[in-house]
């Protein structure tokens, strides 16, 4: 992968992975910079460029979490550098403090922010589409639908970002992170930028109303530039009563019902949309002005779809607009082929069923429930806090104690055999809700347990904070010298970076004793024994 990534031939097609293109166009756009925390369905666009850093001339980095990632990558753009960070769609909420300033600052070289959104939460612990993020914070935001587009949004992000000054969102999904298929190559660029700070510039948000006026003609700047945004794309021959508005992948699955439904080419027009913020205002219209009924499929939120009912109250045109809101697609979880199929077959009354999926009646399969895998500490962890709280207490643990979780793959601990967790929100909030446990009177031991990578990213606060207001909490942190669940990425605790550099190794419970946290323990999982009497003595 390293050899196609750094290939210098334009006009090849190779095969990519979804987040390789992303990481391939970060390269072509001379990204100098790049940041991310580890999340699914995020992880690989790091992993791919960090691979190929040094030998690209770049700077990668694994921070320790998605604020401190856009942070690297915010200074860099503000030094004339084109830079991009990369998270999955629960890290934009990390970084948003720092975004929401970002945007009235500004930018000097292009700035991307990549956001891995997982409908359906396939790998996360919610469904949010952060293109209500890119509305929220007045960012211009690119919906690519392929891998190829994925390439090509860095390269047309960056120069977005660099003609208005803000940074530019580009919203994955998991299927398009996570599929591979062709992708033309560009030319790599020939010459490094070397950074120009202006030392005579403050980049800051203050005064705020001033910054937010300058924001939104910064913004304007680039309206027409969005209309002509290659991603955006009319497919009719006039004459169609239904239009389709097609979203980023939503294209994909619209010309597929198309096609299963046997529509005829000039029966439905498709507006294929890769601009879902803000919306190219002149291509939109006309295509609300020219149709009947509009289908509208995106997947996610209706983002689009309440869009598109504003603009025709505005033009005074009344198209019959049916998706998410109507209920010919699902508010919840991921679009698919057959239910896009399905929507498009009520709107045309044409009598469709999806195909069964056939499974041999007499086939006989054993219960499966989600699990760890073989010999994971976390099962033996797991099995001494259960052990530990009867012997203390003399009960069963679920009604005598509260177990806060956090994000890892000790997440599975919410379901059976485990039993484990009380509480499962974000990263670090095991600590945080113990804090708060700890207050409510009631007389349970209050447990935290997190791994080292979440203690790093977002464990710390939360544990000062316990110590500095006295919380009675008992923290268990599962060290395992990696970030397991998104792929055995490195973090602060394993004691290399990105790049394969070695870096000092900072140790849990070094942390912990600076934290002057009064009782500190190091026990090998393994040893059941020792953990089941460490769990009772703390």
């Amino acid at each position: 992968m390293s050899r196609v990534l750094l290939e210098d031939a334009p006009g090849k097609k190779v095969l990519l992975l979804g987040n390789e293109a992303f990481a391939r166009g970060a390269l072509e756009a001379n990204v100098q910079v790049a940041a991310a925390y580890p999340g699914t369905p995020s992880s690989e666009i790091m992993e791919a460029l960090s691979s190929v850093a040094e030998a690209a001339g770049i700077y990668a980095e694994w921070s320790v979490n998605e604020k401190v990632a856009f942070e690297v990558a915010y200074a860099a753009a503000v030094s004339g550098l084109r830079a991009m960070c990369s998270m999955k769609h629960v890290g934009v909420n990390v970084a948003s403090d720092a975004i929401m300033v970002a945007n009235y600052a500004g930018v000097e070289g292009g700035l991307v922010i990549i956001s891995a959104d997982d409908p359906f939460g396939h790998s996360s612990q919610n469904e949010q589409d952060n293109r209500m993020f890119a509305k929220f914070a007045e960012l211009p935001c690119l919906e690519p639908c392929n891998p190829q587009e994925a390439k090509d949004s860095v390269v047309i992000a960056c120069e977005l970002s660099e003609k208005c000054k803000l940074p530019v969102i580009v919203r994955s999904l998991t299927r398009l992170s996570h599929v591979r298929g062709d992708v033309e190559l560009g030319p790599l660029p020939k010459e490094k930028r070397k950074p120009n700070l202006k030392r005579e510039i403050t980049y800051t948000g203050f005064p705020a109303a001033d910054h937010h006026k300058l924001l939104h003609e910064r913004l304007a700047s680039i309206r027409d530039d969005l209309e002509k945004v290659p991603f955006n794309r009319l497919e009719a021959r006039g004459g169609e009563r239904l239009g389709i508005v097609a979203c980023g992948i939503g294209y994909n699955y619209a010309k597929e019902a198309l096609k299963l439904l046997n529509v005829k080419d000039g029966e439905v027009a498709v507006l294929k949309l890769g601009v879902p913020h803000p919306l190219p205002k002149k291509l939109v219209g006309d295509f609300l002005k020219t149709y009947d009924k509009i289908y509208v499929v995106e997947d996610g939120f209706p983002f689009v779809e309440e869009q598109l009912k504003v603009m025709c109250y505005d033009l005074s045109v009344h198209p019959e607009i049916l998706g998410k809101l109507t209920g010919h697609l699902p508010m919840e979880g991921e679009i698919d082929p057959e239910k896009v199929t399905s929507g498009l077959a009520r709107i045309l009354g044409i009598d469709y069923k999806p195909p069964e999926v056939k499974v041999p009646g007499d086939l006989e399969l054993p219960r499966r429930t989600l699990s760890l895998c073989a010999g994971c500490p976390h099962l033996a962890t797991f099995y001494a806090i259960k052990q530990a709280i009867r012997r203390e207490i003399k009960g069963d643990p679920r009604k005598v104690s509260v177990v806060c979780g956090d994000i890892g793959c000790y997440g599975l601990g919410l379901f059976h055999p485990y039993n484990m967790f009380n509480t499962h929100i974000c990263m670090g909030a095991s600590i945080g809700a113990a804090n708060g446990f700890a207050r409510t009177g009631l007389d349970n031991p209050v447990i935290a347990y997190l791994g080292e990578s979440t203690f790093f990213h977002a464990g710390m606060p939360p544990l000062l904070n316990a110590v500095y207001n006295g919380a009675n909490i008992k923290v268990i942190v599962q060290d395992n010298f990696t970030t397991a669940m998104t792929g055995h990425q490195p973090n602060p605790g394993v004691g290399v970076t990105a790049m394969g550099k070695p870096a000092p190794r900072i140790l849990v419970e070094d942390v912990a004793k600076a934290f002057k946290v009064p009782f500190v323990k190091v026990v090998d999982a393994y040893n059941i024994n020792e953990l089941i009497e460490t769990i009772r003595e703390a």
